[in-house]
């Protein structure tokens, strides 16, 4: 895969489009399908007609649609762990990781709209949730000790709190697509922006006046 190079760059730029191998043609067209009209109306044969290909073409690479759905997934998940995320002890580097996230998650958000389906269809998608969950989870924790020993965060939160502070973040990242979807609205950059700031307020209490003075979030 173009490692690096998200989907919609990938979308407005033909002449990489053309040089990719039909496999990769078809994650992108699926992807782009998937994330326009869902995933009950989108089937092999439809994704082969917008290629220009016949569906037994598609089906040599992928079985069916669950399997292009998992492969898609897989590769999100992949992208997702070379983005440079939590590499620096300010809150300005926490903002930019969570940008890069949920800018990432836009590009597919196909996946999490239909994520509840996507999971009991795919078992191994659920699984690689959970182990991703913990993964993240543990990077959080450390994140906000660090954050406590350099004063940007309180130090009298009890550790429950803590997890319930990486459970709300999680909730809003794992289904803001569908909050977006239902009610806000928003396109693009502008959906990004909008969610991201609701994750950043969710620090707002955590934080010392030291911490509070950095916060560059709108309230």
């Amino acid at each position: 895969m173009y490692k690096n190079i998200s989907f919609l760059y990938i979308c407005t730029k033909f002449s990489i489009f053309a040089a990719m191998s039909t496999k990769e043609k078809i994650l992108v067209t699926a992807t782009r399908l998937f994330n326009e009209q869902g995933i009950d109306v989108i089937t092999i044969r439809h994704i082969a007609k917008e290629m220009g290909i016949s569906h037994s073409n598609i089906q040599y690479y992928f079985k069916n649609a669950d399997d292009i759905i998992a492969t898609i997934y897989t590769n999100h998940i992949g992208e997702l762990n070379e983005l440079p995320m939590f590499k620096e002890l300010t809150l300005d580097a926490l903002k930019s990781s969570i940008v890069a996230i949920m800018e990432h998650i836009y590009n597919y958000r196909f996946i999490y709209i239909h994520f509840v389906v996507i999971a009991r269809r795919l078992p191994s998608v659920k699984k690689e949730y959970a182990r991703r969950f913990a993964l993240r989870r543990e990077q959080f924790l450390e994140l906000f000790a660090n954050y406590r020993e350099t004063g940007i965060m309180r130090t009298d939160i009890p550790a429950p709190v803590w997890e319930s502070l990486i459970r709300n973040i999680y909730i809003i990242g794992d289904f803001w697509i569908s909050a977006n979807e239902l009610n806000t609205g928003l396109k693009g950059k502008k959906a990004v922006g909008y969610y991201v700031t609701l994750i950043e307020q969710l620090f707002y209490p955590y934080l010392t006046e030291k911490g509070r003075a950095e916060m560059t979030v709108p309230l």
